[in-house]
């Protein structure tokens, strides 16, 4: 799965959280299989690939695999080596049953550090 610093969505209440993290990750793993679909028609080996962008085979099979951390532009790499453009489409979200729009979320009050750190003298 594609990693992020963090997955969740922190301005949101758990729930609403808890629920956009899951809707993103569904759409990575619609990412993910695009990918493998397109490179079934295409074969094309994992060492082939890992050449194009100059990264192990191994790594790219556990982006394939959702096993490893992976930019979204690391997925059109991997994309672009096997032959193919990606555009992403950006389509209204359902805001889910039972809940607000997603532009009508309140965002919940937290704290945000600014700590500098000084280097001891």
């Amino acid at each position: 799965m594609m990693r992020t610093r963090t997955r969740d969505f922190p301005g949101t209440d758990h729930e609403t959280s808890q629920r956009l993290a899951l809707e993103v990750a569904n759409d990575e793993k619609l990412i993910i299989n695009e990918i493998l679909e397109r490179r079934q028609e295409n074969p094309m080996s994992l060492e082939a690939i890992g050449f194009m962008l100059g990264a192990d085979p191994s790594q790219i099979s556990r982006y394939l695999n959702g096993t490893s951390g992976v930019t979204l532009t690391n997925y059109l790499r991997i994309a672009r080596a096997l032959g193919f453009r990606c555009r992403i489409v950006l389509e209204p979200a359902d805001p889910g049953p039972g809940t607000t729009s997603l532009s009508d979320l309140r965002i919940a009050p937290h704290k945000v550090c600014n700590v500098r750190r000084t280097r001891p003298s």
